[in-house]
């Protein structure tokens, strides 16, 4: 995935532990992993996967590399759980994360094909209840301005805005998005949003009359052969469900997360291996499958057609249709996307030049290279060195767990600090009763500073929740426990941890206070 994708996923947690101590990230270096020489043998290259898996102690992933029109590779690597090992195969279905937007893109392709939408017309003009801030302005946004992630909406502060569940979720989240402001013009400025595609999932429900699962299953999974690929949590309940992984201080463990509707769209797509393998080949062969054309091949040129194009680490980056595309400096064309939950991680990659695509699940989200296995791979079958942008080092939730692990250490010592704290004015008070209740003025200046940190964090605590919400219309702690639901557990117990340490430190001083007072007028305190 994507630097500013990436980025947008870890925003709102990584905002958690900033907020509760301004932690200063260190570096930690990533390593790239890969493959350049003469095009390796399949048995290379599972034994290269083999041992990425050991390594970087994955869990479960499955591979699927497809060239010309056929599936040449396609295996389960390690365990579907760890709570409940069976070995992944090449059905087991995963989290597809941000790759599913390249499907969402397609069903939308399709409502255009039946003339059922124009995508230069307003988004307005399919959902009358959609606005912004400022009208006029959000009634410039069209159909193709959501596909191409150029709709002008800010990312990071309405990601929130698109978690919405239960049978009204699209019209939900449509409603809230009343008071957002918008930064840029359409059509002006590429800006990774999830909101983007979970609107075009309110479209299709719209203009369609059935839910965005109904019509993606009748209308994309099933025409396709997607016999493994579904948007209900339940369906893939009862088929070969991985259970996702996250770090806990360090520690693997198990942890599903709740699927929201409105959010869909965006990243909840679930399938296997053997699907994205027919999924490869779709795109790779301009829209034929088993020798029929089932997609016209407009759609797929559509796709992968660059509609915005940026600047990435000094590459040139364009954005279609769920497609990131890149020539690179050796002339190989990419076309890709990648995508990250809290619990899984995917990676699609096709190289039409070389009618050659990989695809790479993974069902954890414990290692900070994941994301490099596809291209290796890739790499590994051309014989070349294939990279794609690099995302920040703190940009993958093994180096924020890190980062829970050093915070709940200086948590500890907070919370030694504030016991020796408290003991050394208990035992001030019990051995001068007569001072500190003795009916004496207390000294005005000491106890009013003492008074201060709880004063201002109260005033911190309202002042944020108005700013948030005038500015980019949502309650920010509401937004915290959504998230919470998501974030590896480490995060959520290290930001709580810290908040509440801190607010007992604010609390112990003002309820000391005075005490405190009564040391500085008797001389116990200089």
């Amino acid at each position: 995935m994507p630097i500013l994708a990436r980025i947008r996923a870890f925003a709102p947690t990584a905002l958690l532990l900033l907020l509760a101590l301004a932690l200063v990230f260190t570096a930690l270096g990533t390593p790239v992993l890969t493959a350049p020489g003469a095009p390796a043998t399949f048995t290379e290259i599972d034994r290269f996967i083999q041992r990425f898996l050991e390594e970087q102690r994955i869990p479960g992933l499955a591979v699927v590399i497809v060239q010309d029109e056929q599936v040449v590779y396609e295996k389960g690597y390690g365990v579907t759980s760890l709570n409940n090992p069976s070995p992944v195969s090449p059905r087991t279905v995963f989290d597809l994360a941000s790759v599913s937007k390249s499907f969402t893109a397609l069903g939308v392709l399709l409502l255009q094909d039946e003339g059922l939408i124009d995508l230069d017309s307003p988004l307005s003009l399919y959902l009358p209840d959609f606005h912004l801030d400022d009208r006029q302005l959000s009634d410039k946004i069209t159909v193709r301005h959501l596909l191409n992630q150029t709709s002008g909406l800010p990312a990071v502060s309405t990601e929130p805005l698109a978690f919405y569940d239960g049978v009204d979720a699209m019209e939900d989240m449509v409603a809230a998005l009343g008071d957002i402001k918008m930064y840029t013009n359409p059509g002006t400025a590429f800006e990774y949003a999830n909101l983007n595609y979970a609107l075009l999932g309110a479209l299709i429900e719209e203009v369609t009359g059935q839910t965005f699962e109904d019509y993606m299953q009748q209308r994309v999974f099933t025409p396709l052969g997607l016999s493994n690929t579904t948007l209900d949590p339940d369906e893939a309940a009862n088929g070969e469900r991985a259970d996702g992984h996250q770090l806990l201080f360090g520690q693997i463990i198990t942890k599903n997360t709740p699927v929201y509707r409105s959010a869909a769209p965006a990243g909840w797509v679930m399938s296997s291996a053997e699907d994205m393998g027919r999924w490869l080949l779709l795109h790779l062969n301009s829209g034929r499958l088993d020798g029929e054309q089932v997609v016209p091949e407009r759609d797929i040129q559509q796709a992968h057609e660059a509609g915005a194009i940026f600047e990435l680490n000094g590459e040139i980056v364009g954005y279609g249709m769920g497609w990131f595309s890149e020539i690179t400096d050796d002339n190989l064309t990419i076309i890709w996307h990648g995508g990250d939950t809290l619990n899984f991680g995917a990676d699609m990659l096709t190289f039409p030049d070389q009618r050659l695509g990989v695809v790479v699940l993974v069902n954890s989200q414990n290692s900070s290279v994941m994301h490099h296995l596809a291209a290796d791979v890739a790499g590994m079958m051309l014989g070349v060195d294939v990279k794609l942008p690099v995302p920040p080092w703190w940009a993958s939730w093994q180096t924020v767990d890190r980062i829970a692990t050093g915070a709940i250490g200086m948590a500890t010592l907070i919370v030694l600090a504030l016991v020796a704290y408290i003991w050394r004015e208990w035992r001030y008070i019990r051995g001068h009763q007569g001072v500190v209740f003795g009916g004496r003025k207390i000294a005005a200046g000491p106890l009013m500073l003492r008074s201060v940190p709880l004063v201002l964090l109260g005033l911190a605590a309202g002042a944020g929740l108005l700013v948030v919400e005038n500015l980019f219309g949502f309650n920010p702690y509401l937004a915290i426990l959504v998230f919470g639901r998501y974030a590896p557990p480490g995060v959520w117990i290290a930001g709580l941890t810290i908040i509440g340490i801190v607010s007992l430190w604010v609390i112990a001083l003002a309820a000391l206070a005075p005490f405190s007072a009564q040391h500085h007028r008797h001389g116990d305190i200089p």
